[in-house]
C-alpha cells in the first residue's frame, strides 16, 4: 500500500493525506479549477477531462477519466458538491455515471477534502466513505485507492510549478490584497512598469502572448483576476474589491504602473485609473465595448440578473451562450461551431464572471452617452482600434475622448477585436510607442 493511505474497516473509509511545499491557496486552486484538473486528476497514464464544475452547495462536478493508450473504457463521474469551505473543506458524494451523465446506480461514495496550513506548505487530506466493507474491499482489489494516491502524487507537481507560455516553467507568486483575498500573479521583463488585465471569463494565462511581448521592454505583471485561476473568490462580488488587487500590485512594481487591457477587461482598467491617481502612469486599451448610441443594440438592462441565474442553477453552458449572443452579439448560428472549440469548457467554468464584468459596465452599454461623471484621469490614455472592427467601437473610444483630458485614439491597420489575443506583436509595440515614446 503507497505510504499516505489508511483504510479503516471499521468505519469504511480510505484515508489519503499529502504534505505539499506549496500553500492552501494554490491547493484550493488545483482541485476547484476546471482547467487545473485535468493537470492531475486521476491514475498516471490517465487523462481527465472537466465536464462541469460547479463549486458550491448543491452544484455538480462532471468528468471522465480514460486511459491516454486508450487500454480500457472511459469512466464517467457526477460528483455533487455538499460543502464548501473555501480554502479549508470540500465535501461531496461522487457516483460512477452513464453516457447521459445519470448516476448509473452503483455505489455512491461520499468524499470529504479539508486543506490545513502546515508551516509555508499545506496539508491535503482526502477521507472516501463506502456504503460498506463489500464494497470497500471491491475498492482495494480495484487499486482505487492506489489511483487516489498517484493523483495526489501527480498533484504535487502541479502545486510546485505553472505553465510559463514564454517558455520553461515558473511558480506563480502571491499577495494578500485589502480585504484578506489571495491574487496570484506572474512578473517577468524588466523595465517601467505595466499591468495586464485580463477580460471576463478567462485567467492571466489567455494573455500569455501580450505578457511574451511586452516583456521586452517592461516588467510585466499579469494575474489571475478575482474567481479566476489561483486567486480567491469571497462573496459578495464587489467591484471596488478588485480595484484594490490592482493597487497591491502596483505596490509590488514599486507604487507605479501603467494598465492595458482589451474588450471587457477595459472598465476594470479604467475605473482603477480614476481611483489610484498617480499609482497609474498610463493605459492602453483595445477596443472598450462601449455603447453609447443606437448603432448597435443595447446590452439587456437585465443581464447582470440573468446571468447570476443562470449560474445559480449550475447552468454554465447556457450563460456562456447568453453573454455571447445576448451581450456580446454573436448570432445564434455561431454558437455550434463555438461550443465545439475546447475554450467554451473554460468559458462556462468562469461563467460567474459574466455577471462580475456586467457590474463594472453598467451604464456605460445601454446606448446612451458615456457618464462624464464616473471617471477622474490625468494620465494619458490610448485607445486604440481595430481597422477592421466593428464602427461602434470606434464610436465609444471617440466618445470616451470627448469626455476625458488626455485620450488619443489609435487604429491597428488589419486587425479586428481579437488581435489583443491573437495578434499579441503589433498590440505591444503600439502599446509601447504610446506609453514610452
Amino acid at each position: 500500500m503507497p505510504d499516505g493511505i489508511v483504510i479503516d474497516r471499521t468505519n469504511n473509509t480510505v484515508h489519503i493525506s499529502r504534505t505539499y511545499a506549496a500553500g492552501v491557496d494554490r491547493a484550493w486552486w488545483a482541485w476547484t479549477d476546471a482547467e487545473a484538473i485535468p493537470r492531475w486528476w486521476g491514475p498516471q497514464g490517465w487523462m481527465a477531462t472537466v465536464y462541469e464544475m460547479d463549486v458550491r452547495p448543491g452544484g455538480r462536478w462532471r468528468f471522465q477519466i480514460a486511459p491516454v493508450d486508450g487500454s480500457a473504457a472511459a469512466v464517467r463521474s457526477v460528483a455533487t458538491y455538499k460543502v464548501v469551505v473555501p480554502r479549508a473543506e470540500l465535501a461531496y458524494d461522487d457516483a460512477f455515471a452513464d453516457e447521459a451523465w445519470r448516476p448509473d446506480g452503483t455505489d455512491t461514495f461520499p468524499t470529504t477534502v479539508t486543506f490545513a496550513a502546515a508551516g509555508t506548505g499545506c496539508t491535503v487530506d482526502v477521507a472516501a466513505s463506502f456504503p460498506d466493507g463489500a464494497a470497500l474491499q471491491r475498492a482495494v482489489e480495484l487499486q482505487m485507492t492506489d489511483g487516489y494516491a498517484e493523483a495526489l502524487d501527480r498533484l504535487g507537481s502541479v502545486l510546485d510549478t505553472q505553465d510559463n507560455p514564454a517558455g520553461g516553467e515558473q511558480t506563480m507568486s502571491t499577495l494578500t490584497s485589502a480585504d484578506g483575498t489571495t491574487i496570484a500573479y506572474e512578473q517577468t521583463g524588466s523595465g517601467p512598469a505595466i499591468i495586464v488585465v485580463s477580460n471576463v471569463a478567462e485567467d492571466h494565462t489567455s494573455v500569455a502572448g501580450l505578457v511574451t511581448a511586452l516583456a521586452k521592454d517592461f516588467t510585466v505583471i499579469s494575474f489571475d483576476r478575482r474567481g479566476r485561476g489561483a486567486s480567491g473568490d469571497p462573496q459578495p462580488y464587489d467591484p471596488a474589491r478588485e480595484i484594490d488587487d490592482i493597487s497591491a500590485l502596483i505596490d509590488v512594481l514599486g507604487g507605479s504602473a501603467a494598465l492595458t487591457s482589451g474588450s471587457g477587461g477595459c472598465g476594470l482598467a479604467l475605473d482603477a485609473a480614476s481611483a489610484l491617481g498617480d499609482k497609474v502612469s498610463g493605459l492602453y486599451l483595445y477596443e472598450p465595448p462601449f455603447i453609447v448610441d443606437g448603432s448597435r443594440p443595447p446590452v439587456p438592462a437585465d443581464s447582470v440578473e440573468h446571468l447570476e441565474a443562470l449560474v445559480a442553477a449550475g447552468k454554465r453552458s447556457e450563460a456562456s451562450e447568453y453573454f455571447m449572443t445576448e451581450v456580446v452579439g454573436v448570432p445564434a448560428e455561431y454558437l455550434p461551431m463555438m461550443k465545439a472549440d475546447p475554450s467554451w469548457a473554460e468559458m462556462a467554468a468562469y461563467a460567474h464572471t459574466y455577471a462580475y464584468d456586467g457590474r463594472i459596465w453598467r451604464g456605460l452599454q445601454d446606448g446612451t452617452p458615456l457618464p462624464t461623471d464616473r471617471w477622474t484621469i490625468d494620465a494619458p490614455i490610448a485607445v486604440a482600434v481595430g481597422g477592421n472592427g466593428e464602427a461602434f467601437m470606434r464610436t465609444g473610444a471617440e466618445a470616451l475622448a470627448a469626455i476625458l483630458p488626455n485620450v488619443t485614439v489609435l487604429t491597428l491597420a488589419g486587425h479586428d477585436h481579437s488581435a489583443f489575443w491573437t495578434a499579441p506583436e503589433p498590440v505591444a509595440e503600439q502599446a509601447r510607442t504610446f506609453l514610452l515614446g
